[in-house]
């Protein structure tokens, strides 16, 4: 009989964990302006140390207090000076940090059972790809290809922008494209929409040739009604096309991702503007006219100061100091990290702002990330959902992220650039001769642009702009 026995050993291992005060960083640094309005109310509710001041007209930037913290009495620091940020500048986690400690039960129970903002679809697929199982090179590709998907979750580059972007060879990249397609819900990664709906019917073992046929090849005459001579192409009877269409409909959707992407506003309220300075130059202001902005309570601080006052009190009047301190600096720490976004924003587009969005310059997360010293993760919650006041209209930040093509003379061309180049060629075409997507694809490598028949057809289609052949107008 084999003997059993206990082995005590010693392990070491490296994990990333959370501050309290991170955790509350990250909270409040991905709340959209109007969200955060309502956060701070409920934190006014709950923290009777807690006053709103007035709001600063627009552009006026806040003042601190003159006064000077007192030294012996932490209860007892005006905390309407927020410390400087040197104190407290490094709480958002950038990659390779390694915080001691971690989250108390209570914290983490709190953080479970409290509303949050519902993550973007982003969010969502890198936590799939967090646990996914792949090289390095792929995974790396793969996080390139999560930043190039649109809302509805389509992907809206190509394979070599993200070999380009990623430093990595083409066919990793079609791994990585292949591996977010794998992911959920079932039609993320498409490149059109004839393939959303193949990847959706073939994660339900209902796709067969003759329906790939459709998909791939005849989405046109679906939507152009011409089932009996699309039928008898396919070499099926028209009753078989019909149930075939009607499972179409009902097993999937050309906007898988609808559902994940929080619900559009009417209403948005923009975190900054990007307006030209008095030497005319394009500067970023932040916009704090309708923020609420919080304060202490001056009663609540000379309660401290009054020996008098029970144990018990001044107990618990410590601990809403503290807890509002904490608010105050994740407060500001929000505020520099949005304004140190839009300041990278008006240097690296001030082209796009001064003539348009052929001058808008390919840029990523990662790029972003990289150069303010913050992880792209932080980035990407620091831009979701909010908008920014620029010369060339409200805006969401995620605008500005995108890749792009290099020019035969080595410039870089944004793909938004590219469709709305695309955009203006067939505004200016003749409606009884409309330009096919070669035409347009060589009209494009004549101005320098080399992109690929296949490419400008998806951008065609991303702008909601029908085919040559629907375009035509008959005379």
């Amino acid at each position: 009989m084999a003997e059993i026995g206990q082995f005590l050993g010693n392990e070491m291992r490296l994990e990333q964990q959370l501050s309290t005060r991170q955790l509350q960083s990250l909270e409040l640094l991905n709340l959209p302006a109007l969200e955060l309005e309502e956060r701070l109310s409920q934190e006014l509710a709950a923290n009777p140390v807690l006053e709103l001041a007035e709001p600063l007209p627009e552009h006026e930037p806040e003042t601190p207090s003159d006064t000077p913290p007192e030294k012996d009495d932490e209860a007892a620091i005006d905390a309407r000076t927020v410390e400087s940020s040197d104190e407290w500048a490094d709480e958002l986690p950038v990659p390779g940090d390694t915080v001691p400690g971690g989250v108390p039960d209570e914290v983490r129970e709190y953080l479970m059972n409290s509303p949050a903002a519902p993550p973007s679809l982003q969010e969502q697929l890198q936590d799939e790809l967090n646990v996914a199982v792949a090289s390095p090179a792929v995974l790396r590709a793969a996080e390139q290809v999560i930043d190039s998907l649109d809302d509805a979750g389509y992907f809206r580059s190509t394979a070599a922008d993200v070999a380009m972007t990623a430093d990595v060879e083409l066919a990793e990249a079609e791994r990585a494209l292949k591996l977010i397609q794998s992911f959920d819900p079932a039609g993320v990664g498409a490149r059109d929409v004839g393939e959303c709906l193949r990847l959706q019917l073939e994660r339900r073992g209902k796709l067969d040739p003759v329906m790939e046929k459709i998909l791939g090849e005849h989405l046109d005459d679906v939507a152009r009604n011409r089932l009996p001579q699309l039928a008898r192409e396919l070499g099926i009877t028209l009753d078989d096309l019909n149930l075939r269409l009607a499972m179409l409909r009902s097993e999937t959707t050309p906007h898988p991702c609808s559902t994940l992407v929080p619900p559009g506003n009417d209403f948005v309220q923009p975190e900054a503007a990007i307006v030209r300075g008095e030497d005319g130059k394009f500067e970023a202001v932040p916009l704090r006219g309708s923020m609420p902005r919080v304060y202490l309570s001056e009663r609540y601080l000379r309660m401290l100061d009054d020996a008098s006052l029970p144990p018990d009190a001044a107990n618990y009047i410590r601990e809403k100091v503290r807890q509002a301190r904490e608010l105050m600096r994740a407060l500001e720490l929000r505020g520099s990290t949005i304004m140190r976004i839009t300041d990278l924003l008006t240097g690296t587009q001030s082209e796009f702002f001064e003539n348009g969005v052929e001058f808008l310059k390919p840029l990523t997360m990662k790029q972003v990330g990289e150069k303010l010293e913050l992880h792209e993760t932080t980035i990407s919650r620091a831009v979701a959902n909010k908008f920014v006041k620029t010369p060339r209209g409200v805006l969401p930040y995620k605008y500005f992220f995108t890749s792009g093509f290099t020019g035969e003379n080595g410039e870089t061309v944004s793909n938004r650039a590219v469709m709305e180049k695309i955009r203006e060629l067939i505004g200016n075409e003749d409606p009884t001769r409309p330009l096919s997507d070669d035409q347009l694809a060589g009209m494009l490598k004549a101005g320098g642009l080399a992109v690929a028949r296949r490419t400008v057809a998806k951008y065609r289609e991303s702008l909601n702009i029908p085919s040559s052949n629907l375009r035509r107008i008959h005379r």
